[in-house]
């Protein structure tokens, strides 16, 4: 049977190149052998079954985690990841009855454990909230579980205004929403743990099919000429802007504009440290990114108009035109879609 790695996300703020310490700490977190291990103890505390292969694996010196093994376990077997197209994926639920009173059991047991995590204090000691930030976010991918099949704009749009949502769904939007602004509170534990730092990240793919392909090498730069005048990414907070755009590769090369002149922030990726200059934005773009990343729930909660999965092409347009001369760009983050002024 095929298996589906992902790449870590942006929310995880891996620096890279990891050091061999950080490579063998983020291997122990999530060892599925060490019955003690970060991973085992946070799917005892929802009661999954712990352990059943390997989790992880290395691409070009970036972490992907076994998706297909991961899925298997946060729905108690009910649900397999499927191939679609050439090498997309999706989800499908397998026709066996018997596996319906299990995953019942662990939608319940999750449900109770984030209903009393919402509600207590956060951790005091790194390991705890280590340990709490990685069931939060077991206990947050199966209740998404009870979601109807949907498109990631659906659900960005949703988290972006939950009203919108179907009734029926509202109330698990919003607690979606309440798992990821809890798990921000517990995100400086693993900035301690993996120290923020400038560093080019490999060029790799955000998830592959049993084997990766090959690295392409680096190419020489080029001046990206392109005729694109609007581009769709997936809304994260609602609001419409019109600002000069200013790319921010590496957060040491950003000079804060004036008092009166606050920007639309275009970022390669949503990765936690960029919320350190929000402070001088009027809109958030991202290339890449997930509308549940550390980033983007910031984003939403200070209610700065935001899109994210716009893609390189266009933040490689944006730089290039940038460097040329000064951009204007109008942002709907209701719709997601970003236009270029003249």
């Amino acid at each position: 049977m095929a298996t589906l790695w992902l790449k870590f996300s942006d929310e995880a703020s891996l620096p890279y190149p990891l050091s061999d310490a950080e490579r063998k700490a983020l291997e122990q977190i999530y060892d599925a052998a060490d019955e003690g291990s970060v991973w085992n103890r946070a799917a005892a505390l929802l009661g999954m079954r712990r352990g059943g292969g390997s989790l992880l694996r290395w691409h070009g010196g970036v972490p992907y985690i076994n998706w297909s093994l991961m899925t298997a376990i946060i729905s108690c077997g009910s649900v397999e990841v499927i191939r679609t197209g050439e090498s997309g994926y999706g989800y499908a639920m397998r026709a066996a009855l018997m596996r319906l009173p299990a995953l019942m059991r662990s939608q319940w047991r999750a449900a109770q454990y984030v209903e009393l995590k919402l509600a207590s204090p956060l951790p005091l000691t790194r390991d705890e909230k280590l340990l709490e930030s990685t069931a939060l976010g077991l206990a947050l991918q199966a209740i998404m579980l009870r979601l109807p099949a949907h498109t990631p704009r659906d659900l960005a749009s949703w988290l972006s205004a939950p009203d919108t949502a179907p009734p029926k769904l509202r109330r698990t939007v919003r607690q979606i929403q309440a798992i990821q602004k809890r798990r921000t509170q517990l995100s400086p534990a693993w900035f301690e743990l993996f120290p923020k730092r400038d560093g080019a990240e490999p060029q790799v793919p955000p998830h592959f099919w049993d084997e990766p392909p090959a690295i392409p090498q680096a190419a020489a730069a080029a001046a990206i000429a392109t005729t694109a005048m609007e581009f769709q990414g997936l809304p994260v907070c609602l609001g419409q802007v019109t600002g000069r755009a200013f790319v921010v590769r590496k957060l040491k090369d950003f000079t804060p504009p004036g008092l009166s002149d606050f920007p639309v922030l275009v970022f390669p990726r949503a990765k936690p440290e960029t919320t350190e200059i929000f402070s001088h934005a009027s809109a958030l773009l991202f290339a890449e990114g997930g509308a549940l990343s550390h980033a983007c729930t910031i984003a939403r909660e200070q209610g700065i108009p935001c899109v994210t999965g716009l893609g390189m092409d266009f933040f490689d347009a944006i730089e290039s035109r940038c460097e040329r001369g000064p951009v204007l760009l109008a942002v709907d983050g209701a719709t997601g879609i970003v236009r270029v002024r003249s």
